[in-house]
Formats: C-alpha cells, structure tokens, sequence
C-alpha cells in the first residue's frame, strides 16, 4: 500500500489520466471497428427484424427519421464494440487508479479483475443478446393491438440495443468484484447472506436506472440476473475463503511491517 496521502487534486489528476489512457484505447479499437460497422449494425437489428418480418409481413423494416442517423449509428456500433474489445485495456486501467490503496498482497489479484471481469463483461452482452432481447423484443412486438404495425427507428433501436449491452455488461462484474474483495479481505463472505434483502431492493433500482425503457420486464431480466450473480459471488467467495484460509482482515492479512531496530548499549548512538 501507498502510505503518502494524497490530496483531492491529485486524486483527480491520476482519476484524468487513467480515463485518457482509457478513452484512447478505445477510441484506437473504434476506429477498426468502423470498417465493420454495417456488419455490427445488422447483426444487433437481426432479433426484433425477425420478429417485426413474422408480424407484419416480409416487407417490415426500419426506418431512418433523419439525413445523418445511420452514420451516427455506425459510430455509436463501433465505440460500442470497442468498449468490448478493450475492455482488459479499461478494467487495467481502473485497477491502476485503485491499486495505490491496496495492500501488496491485494495487488496480486489484478490479472485476474482484468481478465475475470473482462469474460464476464463480455458475457453479459452474450446473454442480453441471445437470451434477453428475443423475450424482450417479442414482448414489445405481441403487446401491439393488431391494427397497430410497429416501424422502428433505426437510431432508436441502436441506443436501446446497445445501452442493454452495457448494462448487462455491467451487471455482470457482480461476482467478480465480490470474489475479489472477499478474497482480499475487505468484505465478509459469511455475512453478505444477511443482507440479501437490501440487494433484492437495491437490484430493481438498479434495474430500474441502468435500463432505458420503463416497462417491467426489462427491468425484471435485469434485476433477476444481478440477484442470482450476487449469490454466485457470495457462493464462490465462501468457497475460496474456505479453502485458502484467507484472513477476513485486510490487517491481518497484510504483511507485517519490520519491527525498527533497537539500540543496544553497544551502539554509538548519535
């Protein structure tokens, strides 16, 4: 652990440098990714194309409301896509920045936050993908009264897509933050169980803020599966803790700092 203190400004310098080494990174990924932005846009469409084309007819479609909306859908695909890609760059980053408050020891977990939390991140879009958004979008599509044909803008479409994508990602860091922090020290693994019910309340506002639509349900497969990540965190923290034998106190599980010498009666002193 860094002993010297930091002030608030400095905080905020390094908080600065860490987002422009992030940013860069990611900004440098985009911009391969604009190459394949047309294949990313079709792709993230294909879910609610095909559910708009069995509902009302083959010649159901998208459609563009304004001169530059596919472009700017094209870049928001591609910085999307490379938030994913970089994401070990992004995570290395924000451990960087928290890594001067860590214990030694602590510190040693910070190839496994980059390359844990990058899988899960980027499991969590799969699962948006291939498991949310058909139930989502059938939903949505079902819902209509029959004299109501359902015609999408593209633009909408794309940001609600995306920022599901995100979110999920997010979500899904749940197990390896707690598995961290309990392996660690800072937190408790046999104590989390008691505040289960502070986390069901706390996984619907979360579901309610990170989702952009306000309907139930999205907030519903949002929130069930950041319940049943945090008892797999939980689950596996208890676990890792059992079998290691990993001191609950960062204190304890800190080396200990070199008793100063003491002086003896045959020493010069100064």
């Amino acid at each position: 652990m860094d002993e010297r203190e930091y002030s608030l400004l400095e905080h905020l310098a390094e908080l600065r440098k860490r987002l422009g080494y992030a940013l860069v990174g990611v900004a440098l990924v985009s911009i391969a990714g604009f190459a394949v932005s047309d294949q990313l846009l079709e792709w993230l469409r294909a879910p609610m194309e095909q559910l708009l084309r069995e509902a009302h007819g083959p010649g159901a479609k998208f459609v563009v409301l304004a001169p530059a909306e596919y472009i700017i859908c094209q870049l928001k695909a591609a910085f999307v896509a490379a938030l994913f890609i970089a994401s070990p760059w992004v995570l290395y980053q924000i451990w960087m920045f928290i890594a001067p408050g860590l214990y030694v020891h602590e510190q040693r977990y910070a190839s496994w936050f980059v390359w844990a939390g990058a899988v899960c991140f980027c499991g969590g879009a799969a699962f948006a993908y291939f498991a949310v958004f058909p139930t989502m979008f059938r939903f949505f599509v079902e819902s209509l009264p029959p004299d109501i044909a359902m015609t999408p803008s593209i633009s909408d479409h794309f940001s609600f897509t995306l920022k599901m994508l995100i979110a999920f990602g997010v979500v899904f860091e749940t197990p390896v933050v707690t598995v961290i922090l309990s392996h660690a020290g800072i937190i408790d693994p046999t104590k989390l169980g008691h505040y289960r019910k502070y986390v069901v309340v706390v996984a619907f506002i979360v579901g309610a803020v990170l989702t952009p639509s306000p309907d139930a349900l999205s907030q519903l497969l949002l929130a069930g599966p950041l319940l049943l990540l945090y008892e797999v965190g939980v689950l596996i923290s208890r676990l890792v803790v059992r079998l290691k034998g990993t001191p609950l106190s960062r204190a304890a599980a800190a080396p200990a700092s070199p008793a100063p010498a003491v002086p003896t009666s045959l020493e010069r002193r100064p």
